[in-house]
């Protein structure tokens, strides 16, 4: 009975060990409440990719215009893009924005060849706005990293700061064409113009505002509220931060670094490439406050002294191509309220002497041309513009055989050239691409 008991004891004491290694072994690889390390970690959760959106119909057009911030008396720009890629071969619309005056259209496409015109109205409130634009080729909106049109709007220095104000457009005027037929649907989402605490960085214009740059080019950026905390990149190029100085608060000077560059490159390695600047991102960030303002740079000049006999083409800006001329020729259309336009931009540093001709159908000379000086940059910030209705500003008598315009330019460097079809009696005026 004594070993009896003595062997149930020692079978009793191995069960309690066993047990105690069994529960010990348990905690330490998590299987309890709480170890030996503290309790367990929370998983990191995965998140939920966001799902790509279906492409548009083949039919469908989406558009949208985009946000922006801009402080009191800076510089507003409505630009209005695609959603996706669609190609434009000709559209019109009518942007909504707050009112006031407007200092410059413009158009952008990869290869630079498109074209409008808008005609703004600013004696009526909203402002009226209507766009035509034509594309030849039909890439106008083929690229969405920049807008298909970008207008400029000083904005009053009364503004209140958080104040929000609505950018649309009427959606219907609004049509957009590929290159052969109409889109039948448009998916629009409009955009807020938030205007910015006083003392926020702006962009009033960018010296040189276009064309093809050589590597090292120094870019001037005209504002205001810059800082040692500003930092200013250029979408296409890269700025290294020892190429970037602060002249003063409304001034900042870069050297673009062009082709492949690191990420922490402190020198540019001179890779000699070339950079389009037309229609690019500007992007001004304050590192402090981390405010972020955006400027799509576009070739633009003042106008020349004077205005036209037909107030329809004071109403027009002119959205030029990025293709310039020696020699370019548009048809002649007149009678009843139908008119042509002719609108000439000069941003070369150099001016240029012009000749306007009318021309029959043989192209020979059928009046007495007209000439005059386009000055170009010169100790400016930009060039200079001249728009006029053809026959009632410089052809007052044109003859029966008259049917096509010439611009020659006679002395200097090629100008952009514009050519109109306007219609008094329904207030609108289409681009017309020379030839």
């Amino acid at each position: 009975m004594i070993e009896q008991s003595q062997r149930s004891i020692l079978m009793g004491k191995f069960w309690v060990a066993l047990l105690a290694l069994a529960v010990g072994a348990s905690w330490g690889c998590g299987g309890g409440n709480a170890s030996a390390g503290g309790p367990t970690p929370t998983p990191t959760p995965v998140p939920t990719p966001t799902p790509t959106p279906p492409p548009l119909p083949a039919g469908t057009i989406g558009l949208k215009v985009l946000n922006t911030s801009v402080p009191p008396g800076g510089i507003f720009q409505f630009q209005l893009s695609n959603t996706e890629p669609k190609p434009i071969g000709h559209g019109s619309t009518r942007p909504q924005v707050p009112s006031g005056p407007v200092r410059g259209v413009a158009v952008n496409d990869p290869s630079g060849q498109a074209a409008g015109i808008a005609v703004i109205d600013t004696s009526v409130s909203p402002t009226s706005i209507k766009i035509q634009l034509s594309s030849p080729d039909a890439l106008l909106g083929t690229n969405i990293t920049y807008p298909v049109v970008t207008m400029s709007m000083p904005l009053s220095n009364s503004l209140t700061p958080g104040a929000t104000f609505p950018l649309s457009i009427d959606t219907g005027n609004t049509s957009f064409f590929d290159a052969t037929k109409a889109y039948t649907a448009l998916e629009f989402a409009p955009g807020t113009l938030t205007i910015a605490p006083a003392g926020s960085p702006y962009v009033s214009d960018v010296l040189p505002a276009g064309g093809l740059l050589a590597d090292r080019t120094l870019i001037k950026i005209f504002g205001a509220g810059f800082n040692a905390n500003t930092r200013v990149s250029i979408e296409g190029t890269t700025i290294v931060p020892a190429d970037q100085i602060v002249v003063n608060s409304g001034e900042v000077d870069v050297k673009i670094c062009n082709g492949t560059v690191a990420d922490a490159a402190t020198v540019c390695p001179n890779n000699g490439g070339t950079f389009q600047l037309d229609g690019e991102r500007v992007r001004v960030k304050d590192s402090n406050t981390n405010f972020v303002l955006e400027y799509y740079s576009y070739l633009r000049a003042d106008d020349v002294a004077g205005s036209s006999a037909t107030p329809l083409v004071n109403l027009v800006h002119p959205m030029f191509s990025r293709v310039t001329y020696l020699s370019a020729t548009i048809p002649l259309v007149t009678g009843g309220t139908q008119f042509t336009g002719l609108s000439l931009q000069n941003t070369n540093a150099a001016d240029s002497g012009i000749k306007i001709e009318l021309l029959d159908a043989n192209n020979a000379s059928v009046a007495t041309p007209v000439t005059f000086i386009l000055p170009g940059i010169g100790s400016g910030r930009v060039g200079s513009k001249v728009t006029r209705d053809v026959v009632q500003d410089w052809f007052p008598s044109p003859p029966s055989g008259a049917a096509k315009v010439r611009v020659t330019v006679t002395s200097g460097l090629a100008v952009q050239v514009l050519g109109m079809l306007g219609d008094t009696s329904t207030g609108t005026v289409s681009p017309v691409i020379p030839q």
